[in-house]
């Protein structure tokens, strides 16, 4: 046995993608083995009580002297402690057993990101027990994950509907010709539920309701089998306080998760207009990749095809694309050296 396949023996570098709502880890040779929520629960002094899944019950109703938080917000590090601990707990999880070599990480950040902002996840990663590090913007991961041809001479095209950030991507020979971060993706689906359940229904209720809600019935698109579906939800009456119900259909609801979906066809054509005409002509051609958990929306394919007149193909698991693409980039290292960004 060579030396190269005993240390592929006894280490297995990992990829991370860290994402405002939820986090996902693939681990070499076996592909994704964590997909949790990017929430921690910690207790007044500071010990970790719960994280991922488990935490996730307590956003909202926590007990006396535990505090729940999403440390990331907006793809960007909010609590650096509380992050370094939710990648401690989550590589732990990830790992079964660690060898005697020390793992390469390969963590997923926003295209936009700062100087200031790499250097917290490098840091928080660090803090974490992690030593070699290695940065892949979200979109050019994306891009890996949905088998586009990253280093070919035509234009490629990427939408990514995270958590916290939409990212449109125009890449090519290994790099971007243009991206753009617009902060307006899945919470702001939420936060538009929870709006108009408290402007139309007045009753109030949480973001983790309001996330149940869009994905038992929310849509976008006018298909009438999908506009029939309804959801009895419970919650505080918005002046009384009091414990109500209310039943509610797709098609009420649908005017309020187009709002935010109007501000992402709107940068997807603000790209294009700026593109060369021959940059223009590949990607009407040959359409534009989307994926990213927002994308698994009812009817968002549609609803963009409709508003750009464009073709919009989505990757066949919107949620883990990302981490597949990082995945694939510690599978064949040195293939993929070019894309890290530290």
């Amino acid at each position: 046995m060579t030396f190269k396949s005993l240390r592929g023996l006894i280490k297995q570098d990992l990829a991370m993608d860290l994402g405002t709502a939820n986090t996902l880890i693939y681990v070499q040779r076996e592909g994704v083995v964590l997909n949790e929520p990017t929430v921690i629960a910690c207790s007044s002094d500071g010990l970790v009580i719960e994280v991922g899944l488990a935490a996730k019950k307590y956003l909202g109703r926590t007990p006396e002297g535990i505090t729940a938080v999403r440390p990331m917000k907006d793809g960007i590090i909010e609590d650096f402690d509380a992050v370094s601990q939710l990648i401690k707990v989550f590589l732990n999880r990830a790992q079964e057993r660690k060898g005697i070599f020390s793992p390469r990480v390969v963590v997923c950040v926003p295209s936009n990101i700062t100087q200031v902002e790499k250097r917290a996840v490098l840091e928080a990663a660090q803090d974490a027990g992690v030593k070699k590090i290695f940065l892949l913007e979200e979109t050019m991961a994306a891009a890996i994950g949905a088998g586009l041809s990253v280093h070919g001479e035509e234009p490629q095209m990427v939408v990514d509907i995270g958590g916290g950030t939409t990212e449109v991507a125009v890449i090519a020979k290994w790099s971007y010709s243009h991206c753009e971060t617009l902060r307006v993706a899945g919470d702001e689906f939420d936060e538009a539920i929870v709006r108009w359940l408290t402007e139309e229904r007045g009753l109030v209720v949480g973001m983790t309701t309001a996330e149940t809600i869009k994905w038992e019935i929310g849509s976008v698109w006018d298909d009438e089998n999908k506009l029939n579906l309804e959801y009895k939800v419970g919650g505080k009456h918005f002046l009384r306080g009091v414990p109500v119900t209310a039943v509610i259909t797709s098609r009420e609801l649908m005017p309020a998760l187009e709002k935010p979906l109007y501000a992402i066809s709107k940068m997807v054509e603000d790209v294009l207009d700026v593109l060369s005409p021959d940059t223009r002509a590949s990607i009407e051609a040959n359409g534009i990749t989307l994926t990213g958990g927002g994308a698994l929306l009812r009817g968002i394919i549609q609803f963009l095809s409709l508003r750009t007149g464009l073709t919009f193909h989505l990757t066949s698991d919107p949620l883990t694309t990302v981490v597949q693409g990082a995945g694939r980039t510690i599978e064949a290292f040195k293939d993929y050296e070019r894309v890290f960004i530290n």
